[in-house]
């Protein structure tokens, strides 16, 4: 929502904590029924652990699947859901 409040989200797909999505709307944010969302430059996650899943979705976008996984194992979280993300694949 700080992303947001700034306008940043503005025409821009995006997600946010499920009681806040109906302010996010209003405010101009592209809703996607998603944990994580990546616009590119702009990326948002649902809630708590969908932060945990955004860190792990950024590690696997830069750094590749198998860093990813790495992780993944060292804080016994498994990335779960769904990211929403343009049609172009993440960089491995």
């Amino acid at each position: 929502m700080l992303l947001s409040a700034a306008g940043l989200t503005r025409g821009r797909p995006c997600t946010t904590h499920h009681r806040a999505r109906p302010d996010l709307a209003e405010q101009g944010g592209v809703l996607k029924t998603a944990r994580v969302v990546d616009d590119g430059d702009l990326v948002t996650a649902g809630g708590i652990t969908s932060g945990l899943d955004l860190a792990l979705w950024l590690v696997r976008r830069e750094l590749g699947a198998e860093t990813a996984t790495s992780v993944e194992a060292m804080l016994e979280y498994e990335a779960r859901g769904t990211v929403w993300a343009p049609a172009a694949p993440p960089r491995q």
